[in-house]
C-alpha cells in the first residue's frame, strides 16, 4: 500500500474496517477518508487478521457478527499481531455481555452501529495519534 502525504487538517492515521456489509464499509471508508485517514477493508475475521499484517493499522473498526470468522473470535489474534492497534468494536445486534467480552479480549471501545458514524471524527482525534 502506498502511503499518502499527511492530510491538510493534520490527520495521519491508518484505519482497517472489518465488516461483512459492503455498504457499511463504504460509509465508514468515506467518513474516515474525509478526515484524511488511509483506509483498508476486510470482510471477515480471517481477512481482518491478514489485512492487519499488511497495513499495520492504528485503528481497527471490527464488526462482531460476520459469516465465516466473527470479530469476537478474531480479536485476540488481531491484538497479538498488532498490539498497538486500537480496536473499536461495532455491532448492530450486540448485547452488553458481548461488549464486555470484547473488552476482555482487547477491544479499546465498543459502539452500537447505528451511532458509530457520527462518532468517527472524535474517535480519530482521540485514538488516531496513539
Amino acid at each position: 500500500m502506498v502511503r499518502r502525504p499527511p492530510h491538510p487538517y493534520g490527520v495521519d492515521v491508518r484505519v482497517l474496517i472489518c465488516d461483512d456489509e459492503p455498504d457499511i464499509r463504504l460509509l465508514y471508508r468515506m467518513a474516515f477518508e474525509d478526515l484524511g485517514a488511509e483506509v483498508s477493508e476486510a470482510t471477515d475475521g480471517d481477512d481482518c487478521i491478514d489485512q492487519a499484517r499488511l497495513v499495520c493499522p492504528d485503528l481497527v473498526v471490527l464488526d462482531l457478527y460476520m459469516p465465516k470468522r466473527d470479530g469476537l473470535s478474531a480479536l485476540p489474534e488481531l491484538k497479538r499481531r498488532c498490539p498497538g492497534a486500537r480496536v473499536l468494536v461495532v455491532s448492530a445486534h450486540a448485547t452488553g455481555d458481548a461488549f464486555t467480552r470484547s473488552r476482555a479480549r482487547g477491544a479499546t471501545a465498543c459502539f452500537e452501529k447505528v451511532s458509530f458514524i457520527t462518532r468517527i471524527p472524535r474517535l480519530v482525534e482521540r485514538y488516531g495519534a496513539a
